[in-house]
Formats: C-alpha cells, sequence, structure tokens
C-alpha cells in the first residue's frame, strides 16, 4: 500500500568536473537536500548510502561516491529503503558550465514523472540547493520547504560543502586509518571556519562547528576545536553560542582562567541558564575568587530548581571567611530544598559547635534516604565514624598517611586498619581507598583497582579515587578504561599538574599524541619543574620522533 506522503530515496549524486571538487560538491548538495527535508511533515527523504571499499591495503580507505543510475537501478534502492521515490542527480561542471541534472523515478512503475536541468550561474552555486528543493516539492505536490540558501555567497557555501565532506571521510575512515581521520577532522574545522569567516550570518556553517568541536572531548582534541571556536569569534563576535562551547572545551582540558572569560562573554550576550550560573561560579571558587563566585550565586532566585546548590557554595564561601551563622542560615536554607550535602555541612557545623545530638539528627536524616545524593552517603558515612567511633577516624588517618609508604610493616599495618574500620561501616569509601593504595604499593594493581573502583562506587565524584583507579588500570593495561577517569580526574582538579600530566601520559599510551601534547603543556604550564610531567614529555618527543610526526 502507498504511503499516505512521498518518501524519496535520496541517492548522492554523481560529477562530472574539472577538478576533484566536484564530486564532493554533487555528494553534499544531494545530503544538504535530505537535511533541507528533515522536519517538513509532508515528505520524506532518505539517504541513500554508496560506500567504494579499498581493493588492497595500500589503497586510500574507504570513500562514499555519488552516483547517476538509470531508473531501474535507483527503483531498486528505493525498494531497499522501503520509498515511493528515488532521486538521481549529476553535477556538471565543465567548459560549457555548471549544472545540475536531476531525475526523480517512482518506485512502483520505475517511470520518471519529472526531470530537470538546473543552470548554475556564476558565482550562483549556493543558490542551486533551494531551487532543487523548491522543484522536488512541486514535482510531488507538496509545499516547499524554507528556500533560503544556506549561505549568502559561493565561496562560503563551498567551504561549507567541503567540510561536510570532510566530515564524511573523518567518519568513515577512523576505523581503518585514524591518522588520515584525524587530518580529515582537521581540514573540517578549517572549511567551517572559512565559510563563517566568508558569510558570519551562516547559522548552518556555525552548527557544523559546533557539533565538531562538542565531539572534542571524546576526540581529545579540544585544544584545536578551541582555537577554531576562537576565530569564529573573531569573525562572529557576538556569537554566544561560540563563547560557550569554547568554554565548555577549556573548562575540560583545564584552562580555567580562559574559560571565565569565555562563560562571561557568553553571559554578557545572553544571560546563562542558573546551571551554568553555577558552573560559573564553581570555575571562580577553583581559582580563588570567592567574591566573584558569591556575586553570581546571589543572582538565583529562590523559585530556581538550583536554589539549593547556589544556598550551598555559598555557604562553603561562609564557612571559608569563618562566618558560622551565616554558614548555618545558608545550608539550613539549601537542605530545606532538598540538598542532601547541605545536611552533611549542617553535621559538621553542629560537630564544630560541640553540639553531636543535632549533628547525629542530620546525618540520620540522610542515611535514611535509600535513593539518597552519594556524596552525601559518603560524606555522613565518614561523620558518623567520627561521632561514634573517633579512635577508628584516628586510626584512619594515620593508616592513610602509612599508606603512601612503600614500608612493608608499616603498609601491613595501615591494611588491618582499614579493615578494622570497614567491619564497623562497609561503606567508608576512605578506607577501600587505602586497600587500593596499599596494593597499588605493592604493584597488585588489579587488587588496587578493584578497591578503588569500590570506592568510586560510593563516592562517584571524588577526583582522587577516579585518578588512581585510573593510574591503576592503565599500569594494568586497561587503556581506555583508564583514559575516561583520567580527563575527569584532571578536569575536577585543573590545578593540578600531576593529574593533568597523568591524562597526558594515557593519551600517550592509547597513541592519541596530540591529545598528550596538549594536556602536558597544559601541565608544564601549571609546574614546569615537576618531574613526572617533564619524564613524560620527554618520552612524547621520543615516540614522536620514532613516528616521524611533527612535535
Amino acid at each position: 500500500m502507498r504511503s499516505a506522503r512521498p518518501i524519496v530515496a535520496v541517492v548522492p549524486f554523481g560529477a562530472k568536473g574539472r577538478d576533484a571538487k566536484a564530486g564532493g560538491v554533487g555528494r553534499q548538495v544531494a545530503r544538504r537536500l535530505v537535511e533541507r527535508f528533515a522536519d517538513n511533515p509532508n515528505i520524506e527523504l532518505r539517504p541513500v548510502f554508496l560506500v567504494a571499499m579499498p581493493e588492497t591495503k595500500s589503497d586510500a580507505g574507504y570513500l562514499v561516491f555519488g552516483s547517476t543510475p538509470d531508473a531501474d537501478l535507483a527503483a531498486r534502492y528505493g525498494e531497499s529503503l522501503g520509498t515511493t521515490h528515488a532521486l538521481t542527480g549529476l553535477y556538471r561542471d565543465d567548459e560549457k558550465g555548471r549544472a545540475f541534472a536531476v531525475t526523480l523515478v517512482d518506485v512502483k512503475s520505475r517511470g520518471v514523472p519529472a526531470e530537470r536541468e538546473f543552470a548554475v550561474a556564476p558565482d550562483e552555486l549556493h543558490r542551486a540547493e533551494p531551487a532543487l528543493a523548491a522543484w522536488l516539492a512541486v514535482a510531488l505536490g507538496v509545499p516547499a520547504p524554507a528556500l533560503e540558501p544556506e549561505t549568502s555567497n559561493e565561496p562560503s557555501y563551498r567551504s561549507l560543502l567541503a567540510g561536510l565532506e570532510d566530515e564524511t571521510d573523518a567518519t568513515l575512515l577512523r576505523a581503518g586509518d585514524p591518522i588520515a581521520a584525524d587530518a580529515a577532522r582537521g581540514r573540517a574545522f578549517d572549511e567551517y571556519v572559512t565559510a563563517i569567516q566568508r558569510d558570519p550570518e551562516s547559522v548552518r556553517a556555525e552548527d557544523r562547528l559546533l557539533v565538531l568541536a562538542a565531539e572534542s572531548v571524546e576526540r581529545g582534541d579540544e585544544e584545536r576545536a578551541a582555537r577554531a571556536l576562537e576565530d569564529v569569534i573573531e569573525a562572529k563576535p557576538r556569537s554566544w553560542r561560540a563563547y560557550y562551547m569554547r568554554a565548555e572545551l577549556l573548562r575540560a582540558i583545564g584552562e580555567t582562567n580562559l574559560a571565565i572569560v569565555a562563560l562571561e562573554h557568553a553571559h554578557s550576550l545572553r544571560p546563562l541558564r542558573d546551571a551554568d550560573i553555577l558552573m560559573l561560579a564553581e570555575l571562580y571558587i577553583a581559582e580563588q575568587a570567592p567574591g566573584q563566585a558569591a556575586s553570581h550565586l546571589r543572582r538565583v532566585a529562590a523559585a530556581s530548581e538550583e536554589f539549593g546548590r547556589a544556598q550551598e557554595l555559598l555557604g562553603i564561601l561562609a564557612l571559608q571567611k569563618g562566618d558560622q551563622a551565616a554558614a548555618r542560615a545558608y545550608f539550613e536554607r539549601a537542605a530545606a530544598g532538598g540538598r542532601s550535602t547541605a545536611r552533611a555541612h549542617l553535621a559538621r557545623n553542629f560537630i564544630a559547635a560541640g553540639l553531636p545530638e543535632d549533628a547525629s539528627r542530620e546525618l540520620d536524616q540522610i542515611l535514611a534516604t535509600t535513593d539518597g545524593d552519594r556524596d552525601a552517603l559518603a560524606q555522613a558515612h565518614r561523620l558518623r565514624l567520627g561521632l561514634k567511633r573517633p579512635d577508628l577516624e584516628a586510626d584512619l588517618e594515620r593508616a592513610g598517611r602509612a599508606a603512601l609508604t612503600a614500608e612493608a610493616t608499616r603498609l601491613e599495618e595501615a591494611r588491618a586498619a582499614f579493615e578494622r574500620v570497614l567491619e564497623f561501616d562497609s561503606e567508608i569509601w576512605e578506607a577501600h581507598f587505602g586497600l587500593g593504595l596499599v596494593a597499588r604499593q605493592k604493584e597488585a594493581f588489579v587488587a588496587a583497582a578493584s578497591s578503588f573502583r569500590r570506592a568510586l562506587e560510593l563516592a562517584p565524584e571524588q577526583p582522587d579515587v577516579m585518578h588512581e583507579l585510573g593510574v591503576a588500570l592503565l599500569a594494568s593495561g586497561s587503556k581506555e578504561d583508564a583514559l575516561g577517569l583520567l580527563d575527569r580526574a584532571a578536569a575536577l582538579r585543573p590545578g593540578s599538574a600531576g593529574y593533568i600530566a597523568d591524562a597526558g601520559f594515557a593519551h600517550l599510551r592509547a597513541g592519541d599524541l596530540d591529545a598528550a601534547r596538549e594536556r602536558l603543556r597544559i601541565a608544564s604550564t601549571i609546574d614546569a619543574d615537576d618531574p613526572l610531567t617533564r619524564a613524560y614529555l620527554a618520552e612524547l618527543e621520543r615516540v614522536e620522533d620514532s613516528s616521524g610526526k611533527a612535535n
């Protein structure tokens, strides 16, 4: 039974041109047609994927190619995708000029209900895509989509298409040739920046660049993405999205000061959400700027979902100033708003004031919540240990210091102390963490990872646990698992050269030299004399020299 609305299989357009770029134009204009109709309720376009496979290992990987099949083959493509129609095309660029010749095929009858050739005037390539979309809509009897060109001029549009082509190449090359894939990804960044420089109002080019930049955290090329966004900001200084994404990337790689500047610019162009205001305040706190942090936090209104967290942070700032009364008032408001961690701060406040019964009451409320905040639960277990068994708490602290030594006798004493603590309360994350440190000192990395993993379950946002688990996994050969943990720990401790350097070394071990150098550069900026960072940099240079990669 035929669908109530047309469904069209779009075959990547073939090309005949004076240079290799013609193929990319044909393929990507067809892709842009699919995207242009993406939200249209009257018609659906589905892309046909044609992939050229390398015949030998010396061939240049995979490449999506265009095609101009006859009506019968086009109809079979349509049948495979369950469509009513198929669209094929040919982009021609020769001495006679430029044109798109397109054919609409009825899948059921194999007939050709419409075909057309669109001449492309000089400097008017950007207008061809909306013209093709309008013709297709008329041919199928549906309302036309938005018909504005994606850029205001051809040079910008060609850069947009080139960026799309490079993105496609990067995706297809990633599994078989990661170096070539990374080079294609780098070209895509450059092309999108060029598209925006040639037309600062091009929303589509900015969209694609922001998508690439968002992927950078996983790809390990945050610095490259941040540089591209800096170029965008120069061409488009009122792009709050570029500032915001740049701040996210800079925060992820530990460039806290620059992240603050970028977020403040974004805020000046478009008020940030309360969740982002909190992030900005936390960055200020990390940079020892409590006044600026408090100024932002006070703007979070009582009706906001983030009010409780804002009050909690204000309480922490008040504690840093020694104002216990103000801190207690902030924590009480935060606790009333559902912040379990604020109750933990209140318990500490009561303990410091010599009010153990009040402290126990707050801790009991936290521990009675079965689905509570893991951080609050971890704090409550540790505070209860100090209230009920101060002797065990003293043992835990002494054992923690001993676990950092390599002396066998002290390590055994520390291990016994950690086990005594866990007999009293098996959910004291610090004791599991300590057992992991003892195992690591004995180079029992698998056992260390097991203890660190349990500690991380109990304290999911604890950067020291993430870091030690990442180091243990890296030492035991689990590179991929280690990468994410070490990067996350470094982001949570942006001022720690050692944490950032270890994350860089993990990327070095994984073969991502660009990401390694980026992190080691930041670590060296924080502490140029750190011996571990210097050793990692020396190893990076050795690997780069042996691989022929410029350093």
